[in-house]
């Protein structure tokens, strides 16, 4: 199984997080868990989602 991995907005950048099993989205907030249940809190939003590569990718907000 290929778990997600979260990435700001630029295409080519190493991802923010990895194995992320959990994402929430409230308030102009992005909140990943991994399956580690490590949790991380960012202020943006999702600009794009990629099943195919696990790819999530972010915009700061």
């Amino acid at each position: 199984m290929c778990m997600a991995k979260l990435y700001e907005a630029k295409e080519d950048e190493k991802p923010v997080v990895e194995n992320i099993a959990r994402l929430t989205i409230a308030d102009g907030q992005v909140e990943v868990e991994t399956l580690f249940g490590e949790k991380k809190v960012f202020r943006g939003k999702v600009r794009q989602i990629d099943f195919l590569k696990s790819r999530i990718q972010l915009e700061k907000g």
